[in-house]
This record gives C-alpha cells, structure tokens and sequence, in this order.
C-alpha cells in the first residue's frame, strides 16, 4: 500500500485535520469508482461505518445527494447525515458530513473522498479526509478520550481502502 502515512505520534489533545492513503486495485476505474459511490456498501469495508442509507431529494449519488450514516464504536452509536459535494464518475467522490445548527454534537464537519487514477495499468484509489470545521472544543477534548483513533483517521482509511481491494478483486465482474 501506498500511504502518506507518518509514524509520528499526536500530543494528547492534539488532532491530524487531514490525511490520506492510496492502494493499487486491479479493476476498472467505472467499476472501482461504481463501489464507492454507492454509499449503502461502506458498512461492508469500514471499521466504524454500519450503514448507509440515502435520503429524498438529489438523485443517489449525484452532488447534493443526501444519506444518512451509521455509525458504531464499542457500545457506542450515532449517525450522521452527509451531502455529496463531488460526484465525477470514474475519478473523483466525495461527502462530507452535515454540521448541524442546534446539536452542538454535530457541529463538526469532515470531507472524506476518493479519487481514482491510473499508475503503470493499474486503477490507484487515493482515499482522503480533511476536518473543514473542527468539534467545538470542550467535546473534542471529550472526543479525544473516547474514541482516540479519530484523532488521526488514516489506519482506519487504510482498512477500507484494503477491505475495498479485497471485494473488488475477488468479484469476478471486474476481469
């Protein structure tokens, strides 16, 4: 794997507000490009993601599309609402999560995207995420102790982007 991985360690406090890991799949860019977009898989490769269900409006998929995610970690759950804000097929996709006005649990809001080129033959899926408006910071610091790992998200993009190998070169539609 391919990775923009650093080993070094985060202060206690402290949170990495991007980072990104690339993986080379042998499949083609449409069909690559095909599983990421549709959301109502990632609960299959993801370490926290449970489901993924899209909402009325903007056709699945397509900018401005809506889904809800489900989340779990330990005993703990929630969801998340996310709009899609790039849908390029066979290049680029990418959501982000809703910051919500009232519930200052979800004022927060992260970009997480794929983006799919080609090296030497090969598709290279580069799976990216950027925080774009931090947790308020009484309930960071809160985040920080209960889930540590959000701290720095790139194992866990690492897992998926290998999980995502796994099922599309075992899928007998992408030979």
């Amino acid at each position: 794997m391919t990775t923009a991985m650093a080993s070094t360690a985060l202060p206690r406090f402290a949170w990495r507000t991007g980072g990104s890991a690339s993986i080379e799949i042998d499949a083609p860019a449409e069909f690559v490009y095909d599983r990421i977009a549709d959301v109502t898989r990632t609960g299959e490769r993801s370490l926290e993601v449970r489901s993924a269900q899209w909402l009325p409006g903007a056709a699945p998929g397509a900018v401005g599309a809506r889904f809800r995610g489900r989340n779990r970690w330990g005993v703990a759950r929630w969801s998340r609402v996310c709009e899609v804000v790039e849908a390029d097929c066979g290049r680029r996709f990418a959501f982000r999560t809703v910051p919500e006005r009232i519930d200052f649990t979800r004022k927060d809001s992260t970009t997480w995207g794929y983006t799919i080129s080609s090296r030497d033959g090969r598709v290279v899926v580069t799976h990216d995420y950027q925080i774009v408006k931090m947790p308020v910071p009484v309930y960071r610091h809160l985040l920080a102790l209960l889930f540590p790992h959000h701290r720095d998200m790139r194992p866990h993009i690492e897992h998926t982007l290998r999980a995502l190998r796994a099922e599309l070169e075992a899928t007998p539609a992408t030979r």
